[in-house]
C-alpha cells in the first residue's frame, strides 16, 4: 500500500510539537509540510517514521476537530505506542525547523559555520610533530 501523506494532518501535528512563539509561527503555519514530506522521502527510515506516526493519529477530520489538548494527547499517544518511529520523525522535524533562517533570528544565531569567520585557531605548531619524526618506522612499506 502506498502512504500518501495528509498535509493538513502534518500541518496541525507539526504546529503542535513546535507551536508559535511570540512572533514566530509554529513549525507547520511556516510552510515545513512538504518539506518534511520531501526530507522523509528521501530515506526509506524517516518515510516510515512519516508514514507510522500519522498512520497513529486519528484521521486528519477527527484531529483537526480536537482542541489544542486533545492534539497533544494524540500525538503523546502515538509517540507512546511508536517510540523509535516517533523519535526519527521528531528529528527531520526539529533538523529542517533549526535550519529555518526566521529560526535563527528569533535566537540571533548567526547560523554561519564556524570557519572563517567564527572560532580562531592558532597557528600551526610543526614542533609537535619533533618525537614522531624521530622514530624508526614502524610499518612496512610495500
Amino acid at each position: 500500500m502506498t502512504f500518501n501523506p495528509d498535509t493538513n494532518l502534518l500541518t496541525a501535528a507539526l504546529d503542535r510539537v513546535i507551536p508559535p512563539v511570540d512572533e514566530l509561527a509554529g513549525a507547520g503555519e511556516m510552510g515545513l509540510t512538504e518539506v518534511v514530506i520531501d526530507r522523509s522521502r528521501a530515506d526509506d527510515r524517516f518515510w516510515d517514521a512519516l508514514s507510522t506516526v500519522l498512520n497513529a493519529l486519528p484521521s486528519p477530520d477527527d484531529f483537526l476537530k480536537l482542541n489544542g489538548d486533545g492534539q497533544d494527547g494524540a500525538i503523546r499517544a502515538a509517540e507512546k505506542s511508536h517510540p523509535d518511529a516517533f523519535k526519527l520523525w521528531l528529528d527531520v522535524v526539529y533538523t529542517i525547523y533549526y535550519m529555518q533562517p526566521e529560526v535563527h533570528l528569533w535566537l540571533s544565531w548567526h547560523g554561519r559555520p564556524p570557519q572563517p569567520e567564527g572560532n580562531v585557531m592558532p597557528p600551526w605548531d610543526e614542533s609537535i610533530l619533533s618525537v614522531i619524526r624521530k622514530r624508526e618506522p614502524f610499518w612496512r612499506q610495500v
